[in-house]
């Protein structure tokens, strides 16, 4: 006989958000969204601001980043920071070490 193992109860798939204000914006983790970005950061890396750019559309949407143009670069960091968190669900800060490399 056959066993089937029933994997519902550890099926999150709950969507992430992060806040900014009053405002709450919604966190593609979707894997086949992190297979782009992933492939966005190992062909131009991680470090560089226009791939910050590229992947923040990415992960909340064009629309989204639109709101986000204006930012200083270190604001603008730390909304990307906080997108990867949500993705990768663990904290901010935690995040932002692995980031900043402060592991």
């Amino acid at each position: 006989m056959a066993q089937v193992i029933d994997i519902t109860g550890r099926i999150k798939n709950q969507p992430k958000f992060i806040k900014i204000g009053g405002k709450s914006y919604k966190v593609d983790d979707r894997k086949n969204t992190i297979l782009e970005i992933m492939q966005i950061m190992d062909k131009e890396g991680s470090g560089n601001i226009t791939t910050i750019d590229r992947v923040l559309g990415k992960l909340l949407g064009v629309n989204a980043k639109k709101d986000f143009d204006g930012y200083s670069i270190a604001d603008f960091q730390t909304v990307f920071i906080a997108c990867m968190a949500a993705v990768q669900g663990v904290s901010y800060e935690e995040c932002e070490r692995s980031f900043r490399g402060q592991n």
